[in-house]
């Protein structure tokens, strides 16, 4: 209870809240949970009229030999953070691996190097962050290994050498890495299992099923957060997406409804950004290969540019890769990376795939243009025109 303490919450809002409580179970008939006070080891029962499941998620583990040592550690929250933090404060680590490459291991590298700890990111796939285009990957090893992160890429871990206590080495299929201090990054899973012992209805992802108004199976249960499912509107499937941002959305309309509203959740476009050093990137929608893989027929445009009037100060390489569909023209996604304010041009795709809009429309755009900020020609103006092309 960081940003509202429990005294904040009762004084303000008249909510009680039950700190080292844990839920064991869930009886829908009697409209009751079974409440376990882990100070006390009493259990009792706590009656609901409605209830909201917002379980969230745990990072998932590699399930090799060694994996418990103390010095292995996962980055989800806060608590993970102050772990962390503590560590290598107490026992000044030199060296480190990261095993995992998404956006919490890129950001994790910085913060490693900030503090002079020497780092190296081992990843399955061959460039970092699956969800990326793969013409951002090379761009992104480059960048770490200007600021010293040795990265190596289509390795399998096999297990930790340790004492029982303190890992020394991660054993792979590509040699033996050595360090003090070792991280988890491999993805989070919802946390679903009481949902699902309840008779909720949890689907193959893993997540929680619920509908626009949060509510699951059981119209008087909700559910919000990473714990349960999210509507994509590019793919109009389901789809997991642990951010907090649509975490807050999700627990607003669940909140609202649990107590009569109609609010509604209208889904997401997986829009998302982060920073690997002074490298900007930014992403929204799919990728081509997913899109592919859904069914698609998929066709795609990469434009290398200027982030401002080449002649502006501070104008730097930018690079921007779109995806539409073929037949239709809609836009399906796109990635954009570089040095001068890409986190937030992504923005500019997120709610042209929010609006369901085809490269036609998203060509004729009247988009701010000064030298300070942009060439007079939006690298995105000029993507949706040249893919127009490839368009039946």
């Amino acid at each position: 209870m960081i940003v509202r303490t429990p005294d904040e919450f009762q004084e303000k809002q008249r909510i009680e809240v039950k700190l080292k409580h844990q839920v064991l179970a869930i009886d829908r008939e009697k409209t009751q949970v079974l409440v376990l006070g882990l100070d006390t080891g009493n259990e009792f029962y706590l009656p609901y009229n409605r209830l909201i499941f917002a379980t969230g998620a745990r990072s998932r583990r590699l399930g090799i030999p060694g994996e418990e040592a103390q010095n292995i550690f996962a980055l989800k929250g806060m608590s993970d953070g102050i772990l962390i933090r503590n560590f290598i404060d107490h026992y000044k680590p030199q060296k480190a691996v990261i095993i995992g490459a998404g956006y919490i291991s890129l950001e994790l590298a910085e913060a490693l190097r900030e503090r002079g700890i020497e780092t190296t990111i081992l990843y399955r796939g061959k460039l970092p962050y699956s969800g990326l285009e793969p013409e951002l990957g090379p761009i992104i090893v480059k960048e770490l290994e200007a600021h010293g992160v040795r990265y190596i890429g289509e390795v399998k871990p096999q297990s930790f050498e340790s004492d029982g206590r303190i890992a020394s080495k991660l054993v792979t299929d590509q040699g033996i890495f050595p360090a003090d201090l070792f991280f988890v990054g491999v993805g989070v899973a919802p946390n679903s299992e009481l949902a699902r012992e309840a008779g909720i209805l949890v689907g193959k992802s893993g997540g929680i099923q619920v509908n626009p108004l949060m509510q699951t199976s059981d119209p008087d249960i909700f559910a919000a957060g990473d714990c349960c499912e999210k509507f994509h509107r590019v793919t109009h499937q389901p789809t997991l997406a642990p951010l907090g941002d649509v975490a807050n959305k999700e627990g607003r309309v669940a909140g609202e409804n649990a107590i009569g509203g109609q609010a509604e959740f209208h889904g997401i476009v997986g829009a998302a950004c982060v920073k690997v050093f002074g490298l900007e990137i930014g992403m929204a929608g799919i990728n081509e290969a997913q899109a592919k893989r859904i069914g698609f027929s998929a066709v795609s445009q990469v434009v290398e540019g200027s982030s401002r009037v080449r002649i502006f100060p501070g104008a730097r390489p930018t690079l921007l890769k779109i995806v539409a569909d073929q037949s239709s023209g809609r836009l399906l996604g796109g990635n954009w990376i570089g040095w001068d304010g890409e986190a937030r041009k992504i923005n500019m795709l997120a709610v042209a795939l929010y609006q369901g809009m085809t490269l036609e429309e998203i060509s004729h755009l009247d988009l701010a243009y000064a030298p300070p900020f942009s060439p007079v020609w939006d690298p995105l103006l000029i993507a949706a025109n040249l893919l127009k092309r490839k368009v039946s």
